[in-house]
């Protein structure tokens, strides 16, 4: 019975974080300002998000061979507007690029299908930060998952692939932070995402599921804690999506029409679309509910004071 979960999805409503007033999906903007409560800021600034797909607030369409495009509902859209419910108001430069690794945003020799060299994003970051080197600023840095992603795609994954991904992360990940810190003014924040794992969702994949699911939480349990490691020796916030998406809670609850799952398996079919089927899925990017959350992740590495 693979994939029989949509009913877990309902989970989404029920644990309420759908924030009202979001804004509208679809656009193809890479910059917005934030004008909700603008007349009661009292601080502008500008947020660098630096990134892959789940930067631009990725999601599935549903189109055959073209199952995915940017929408305006992502984490960096969602922080925007909760920054100007409490007076900040941010005004956002998204320059992420679909499939980008650690290893994409350093190599000078070989293009992606978002820049022509020589410019690469890691090259665009460093020139918007130089612009705005007098301006407070926030960056996030959302980069290591496409290189663990490649691994777990398809099961039985590559111990060698994974110990691969984990040693490009623990050597390039630190290289591109200091990049762009160099190029940074003095008045610019970092926070730098950890990962949820939307692949525990192959726990229901039938007899082989759960022992995958294992190896998986266990995979993005090593990535996450190289690149905590990486952004705390670099002096860089570190906003911790596993523990809002409950991706290490294995307690046992009952879901309507699936029966009795781990807490993190119904939590990454209810905020990402891992557990849909086609024409939808298997996805791994976040749904609404899902950004909404990574956008708390950061909010909450964030000062209560700018």
């Amino acid at each position: 019975m693979k994939y029989v979960v949509r009913a877990v999805v309902a989970l989404v409503v029920l644990a309420g974080v759908y924030l009202a007033g979001r804004q509208s999906s679809g656009a193809d903007s890479t910059t917005t300002t934030s004008t909700t409560a603008a007349s009661a800021s009292t601080l502008s600034a500008f947020y660098l998000d630096v990134g892959a797909s789940a930067s631009l607030g990725f999601q599935p369409t549903g189109v055959p061979h073209h199952n995915g495009a940017r929408t305006n509902t992502g984490y960096a859209n969602d922080l925007v507007f909760r920054e100007a419910l409490r007076g900040v108001t941010l005004t956002l430069d998204q320059i992420g690029c679909p499939g980008e690794t650690v290893e994409s945003m350093l190599s000078t020799t070989t293009a992606d299908h978002c820049y022509q060299l020589p410019m690469t994003q890691l090259r665009r970051a460093e020139q918007i930060l130089q612009a705005d080197k007098g301006q407070t600023g926030l960056v996030t840095i959302d980069l290591g998952f496409n290189d663990i992603r490649v691994c777990l795609n398809h099961i039985p994954a590559s111990s060698t692939c994974v110990a691969g991904a984990l040693a490009h992360v623990a050597a390039d990940l630190p290289v591109i932070v200091r990049d762009l810190k160099s190029s940074a003014g003095p008045n610019v924040r970092f926070v730098g995402l950890l990962y949820n794992d939307p692949y525990l969702g192959y726990f229901l994949d039938g007899a082989r599921g759960p022992a995958a699911a294992t190896y998986t939480l266990e995979s993005m349990d090593r990535l996450n804690a190289v690149m905590a490691h990486v952004y705390q020796a670099e002096g860089v916030a570190v906003a911790n999506v596993p523990a809002l998406f409950q991706t290490d809670v294995t307690t046992r609850v009952p879901v309507d029409n699936v029966g009795v799952i781990p807490q993190n398996v119904a939590a990454a079919c209810a905020y990402t679309w891992f557990c849909y089927t086609t024409p939808f899925g298997p996805d791994d990017h976040p749904n609404d509910a899902g950004y909404s959350l990574i956008a708390q992740a950061i909010a909450d590495a964030l000062p209560a004071r700018w």
